[in-house]
């Protein structure tokens, strides 16, 4: 399978919203998950190809032809993983300063990663002090919701802003002609934008693609396409994802994981009349590590009747050593 990187340069505030529903509209988390991802590349295949573009997507996901990871932060020349889901192997003595700081990373450079797991092991500290912390800010845009014959509602809108130098980027794993689909898609995508409030211009990008293989020159990249590819004791989840029901009990063998919630809804249209609930479930966030790779699925889940609504949960994983 070819692996592709899309490195993605915001053009305007983004507005992703927590999984917490209940706050999805008044704060922004600074990435996105998978799922959101291909639920966004559907509607651009559909308003592009029509309903038959959707499923051509979907039937690649489901033949394993299209892998998607989350969206993961860079900045400058430097790209960023999860922090993985691990505790340290051997006590040492380390400065209480450094010690709370790694408590709160949540990113690791892919450059400084084989040094972050060796600190696991007892090696030298790991110090998050070398390396950006920060790829832009938060604020809230305050808005009026409008109906005929009644009074202005004021209502508040959480949105994050990249750094100039800062963005996000995805990793992706493709066969055949879903790598040219993908390029395609992403391109479109970036013109109508991802997340929520596209309508007022948010969330729009610019994408550049590089392709990962053995004699790429950016060790970053070589690094990447090598653990992508690597059969490990140990895997770090790339994708927010659920192991099929059958897979369960082997991927979460000895596992370190976090869960988080997915919901979110069917935005009126075809499906429905009004915006429809999707049926919630509990992923493993991205960051978790693993003893065996799983494949997950496609998951459908919409609740009424209509077309077919489906949660993307595929995983790309990183064969690793901690």
């Amino acid at each position: 399978m070819s692996c592709l990187l899309f490195k993605l340069q915001f053009e305007t505030p983004v507005h992703f919203g927590p999984p917490d529903s209940a706050l999805s509209l008044y704060a922004s988390e600074e990435t996105f998950c998978a799922d959101t991802l291909f639920s966004a590349l559907c509607h651009t295949a559909l308003s592009l190809h029509g309903p038959e573009g959707v499923e051509t997507l979907c039937r690649w996901v489901q033949e394993r032809k299209l892998l998607l990871s989350d969206a993961m932060p860079w900045a400058d020349d430097l790209l960023y993983l999860p922090k993985p889901c691990a505790a340290a192997r051997q006590a040492q003595e380390v400065d209480a300063r450094i010690r709370k700081l790694v408590k709160k990373t949540r990113w690791v450079p892919v450059a400084a990663f084989d040094a972050f797991a060796e600190s696991l092991a007892g090696g030298e500290p790991y110090d998050p002090t070398e390396y950006p912390v920060s790829f832009g800010h938060h604020f809230e845009v305050t808005r009026a919701a409008v109906q005929p014959g009644e009074d202005a509602l004021p209502y508040s809108v959480g949105a994050f802003v990249f750094d100039p130098e800062c963005g996000l980027y995805i990793l992706a794993q493709c066969e055949g002609e879903a790598e040219q689909e993908l390029r395609f898609l992403m391109e479109g995508l970036g013109k109508s934008g991802i997340g929520g409030k596209v309508s007022s211009g948010y969330g729009r990008f610019s994408a550049v693609c590089e392709m990962l293989d053995e004699q790429t020159p950016d060790p970053q990249l070589r690094w990447l396409y090598q653990a992508m590819n690597r059969e490990a004791e140990q895997y770090l989840l790339l994708t927010t994802s659920l192991p099929a029901d059958e897979e369960l009990d082997n991927a979460l063998e000895g596992a370190g994981f976090q869960v988080v919630r997915r919901g979110g809804f069917v935005q009126p249209g075809g499906y429905a009349e009004t915006a429809t609930k999707k049926r919630t479930q509990y992923f493993l966030a991205s960051g978790a590590v693993l003893h065996w790779r799983f494949a997950g699925d496609l998951y459908m889940v919409g609740k009424g009747s209509g077309h077919s609504v489906y949660r993307y949960s595929r995983p790309i994983l990183l064969g690793v050593t901690l």
